[in-house]
């Protein structure tokens, strides 16, 4: 079959597109013949060999998270899955989805139902994070004010559609004006380019003086103490992606300095749902739900052949990506 692999980390030009063995399912294993393939910042930390779960790069490393096609064939342990439906994988592992065909454990596959566009289920994990970060890790927070930076990807699209959807107040920021138009087309309330405006000046302006409750941070890095002071009281700031490294602080020392404003910084990874089946079921279901209603549309910017992954990555390392890019075996 073909796939799209790398023999060592670096940029695009890593990704080479060649024949490789077409896997076999095992016992507890679901063979999936893949008809769309989502394009994420996963898929970056993986390539560029910031994974932190993986210690040694195998032969032929077929890079991919999440994808999405019809059953092939199912392994003897697999229950309520069988050949002909159709299915999105999340692989939990991180990698094996740029491919023609991808086997994978019975646990990481979800079954859609006919009606369900399977061209969604390759974006179908950004949705079920954004859920998860205003519902379940950033509880707490008093009142009901959001801020995401560099809001123009996969999961910044998915995250101001669906606290639209909750009845969030959005406050989002991306790096051009053409970005921002984007991000008002989606419906955010309070946009800002932040390469020309003073971040914590917009957030407090576009939140009347009393910041953000819940400030979603892909990044962290250096800017990230700064984020503390537009950050409302009882204000919570939750990490994920960790895309510029750790904060350059103590974070200890810092929360604690600030226990009069009863501050949080939260760091999340989806990966805290692996041992939790009924909890990441229930958070399934309901964005299914959602996507088959049409309350939430996915937009997809670009569909290219599997064989230009390198042309989806260059989109993606120069942060051109406005909603989501597929690749198509």
């Amino acid at each position: 079959m073909k796939a799209v692999v790398i023999d060592r980390f670096g940029g695009p030009e890593e990704l080479i597109y060649r024949e490789i063995e077409k896997p076999v399912p095992g016992p507890d294993e679901v063979l999936v013949k893949n008809l769309y393939i989502g394009v994420g910042k996963p898929d970056f930390v993986m390539r560029s060999g910031i994974c932190p779960f993986l210690e040694k790069m195998p032969p032929n490393l077929t890079v991919g998270n999440e994808c999405a096609g019809i059953v092939e064939a199912v392994g003897e342990q697999v229950t309520g899955i069988e050949p002909g439906m159709q299915v999105g994988v999340n692989s939990g592992l991180g990698y094996g989805a740029y491919a023609e065909y991808i086997a994978v454990p019975q646990k990481f596959v979800t079954v859609f139902p006919e009606e369900f566009p399977i061209k969604y289920a390759a974006g179908f994990l950004n949705y079920m994070v954004a859920y998860a970060l205003l519902n379940e890790i950033g509880r707490g927070t008093d009142g009901h004010s959001l801020y995401i930076r560099s809001a123009s990807g996969g999961i910044g699209t998915a995250v101001i559609q669906t606290a639209l959807l909750e009845g969030w107040q959005v406050v989002a920021s991306a790096s051009t004006d053409e970005k921002c138009e984007y991000l008002r087309s989606l419906g955010a309330q309070g946009v800002f380019n932040y390469q020309t405006e003073n971040e914590k000046e917009a957030v407090l302006r576009l939140t009347g003086g009393r910041g953000a409750d819940l400030i979603l941070d892909q990044l962290a890095g250096p800017h990230m103490k700064e984020e503390l002071e537009f950050l409302a009281d009882f204000g919570m700031i939750v990490l994920y992606n960790w895309l510029e490294g750790s904060p350059e602080f103590d974070q200890l020392e810092t929360i604690i300095g600030r226990s009069s404003h009863a501050s949080a910084i939260r760091s999340f990874s989806f990966h805290i749902y692996d041992d939790k089946p009924e909890r990441l079921a229930k958070i399934r279901k309901i964005c299914m739900d959602r996507l088959i209603a049409g309350d939430l549309v996915p937009v997809i910017q670009a569909e290219l052949p599997l064989a230009e992954a390198g042309k989806a990555h260059e989109l993606l390392d120069g942060h051109k990506v406005l909603g989501k890019v597929i690749l198509t075996p």
